[in-house]
């Protein structure tokens, strides 16, 4: 019965490809928020009943935030990705829908199989109002829009730092946090930004143990961040399983390009120093998500957060390698099972 349905499932999916188009995204260039949601309503469009789009709520200047999810049958576990939660993080957004493109349009059978045995769910833009912003006035914008009450020599001061404000040893450490106009500025309070609470408002509408890996894509160094952000003195109880998980990003991301990625507790190795009340230690320390990561895309430094678009296909391609062997990795150490 598994072969059968397997093989009307492929049968599906080539058929669709054949007698539908996705006009949009190309990833040889940058994409504004219009067109990475017109690209995404097209998958709704094209794959339907496979791909379903939701709005999880809007942010503060009412734009909507959506998510993508791709399911093949019920009863299979879930992986949830986000990106651009940092509006100066545009290689975020870029290589979590071309990534999302490459699963729906592969011929790999590794990608194939990823594509049956899991649920998967992408919120290409975390930050709407924040990636407009640095379209349109601002490149280095980092944070959301909403006025933080606070003015300085240069006027009123907008915006938080969303990951920053998730309700998980919020405000234990990091640079310049309690700041309204600094550029890490983690907010009054946890949970104060309409983005932040649409997020955790969708998740939270799910079964427990559904999803059981969260990704935050960032950029930049190159790096997979485990939990925990805000100290090095505490470690997950099964910080080992997911440093062999994200070995096997690593190792996998590696081969094609020789990018190395350095893996462990983001307190160890994260540039920026401690991150207190982040994205991936909320999904891992509240949701009790088992492998929880933020992922640093390129570079290393030398362009930064201005990465060139002609990267976009190889850093697209080594996450898309490196989520096969990270998946492989966490197969192995039984957080993800395939249903069969």
């Amino acid at each position: 019965m598994y072969i059968v349905w397997l093989l009307l499932f492929q049968s599906l999916i080539a058929f669709i490809l054949v007698t539908t188009n996705v006009n949009g995204l190309e990833w040889t260039q940058y994409h504004n928020l219009d067109e990475i949601y017109e690209w995404s309503n097209e998958l709704e469009d094209r794959f339907s009943p496979f791909v379903t789009v939701y709005t999880m709520g809007y942010s503060y200047e009412k734009r909507p935030i959506k998510a993508i999810k791709i399911s093949s049958r019920s009863g299979n576990q879930a992986i949830f990705i986000e990106s651009s939660i940092h509006a100066i993080e545009w290689i975020s957004s870029a290589v979590s829908t071309c990534f999302f493109n490459n699963l729906l349009n592969s011929n790999d059978t590794n990608l194939q199989d990823l594509l049956l045995h899991y649920d998967w769910f992408l919120v290409p833009v975390m930050n709407p109002d924040g990636f407009v912003y640095t379209h349109e006035v601002n490149r280095w914008w980092r944070k959301n829009r909403k006025p933080t009450g606070v003015s300085n020599a240069t006027g009123p001061c907008y915006g938080t730092d969303l990951n920053r404000n998730f309700n998980y040893e919020w405000s234990k450490s990091g640079y310049q946090i309690n700041d309204p106009c600094d550029h890490w500025y983690h907010g009054a309070a946890p949970d104060t930004e309409p983005e932040i609470l649409a997020l955790q408002n969708f998740i939270n509408g799910f079964p427990d143990n559904y999803i059981r890996l969260y990704l935050a894509l960032h950029s930049y160094g190159n790096f997979v961040l485990l939990p925990y952000g805000h100290t090095i003195e505490i470690f997950p109880p099964n910080y080992d399983q997911m440093m062999r998980i994200a070995q096997g990003f690593a190792e996998a991301a590696l081969v094609r390009y020789n990018t190395t990625f350095k893996y462990g507790a983001s307190g160890l190795l994260n540039y920026s120093g401690y991150v207190s009340g982040d994205a991936k230690d909320w999904a891992y320390g509240m949701k009790n998500i088992p492998f929880a990561a933020t992922i640093e895309l390129r570079d290393s430094g030398h362009y930064g957060f201005l990465l060139p678009a002609d990267q976009i296909i190889e850093v697209c391609n080594e996450f898309t390698d490196g989520m096969v062997g990270l998946i492989k990795a966490a197969e192995k150490e039984t957080i993800l099972i395939p249903k069969i």
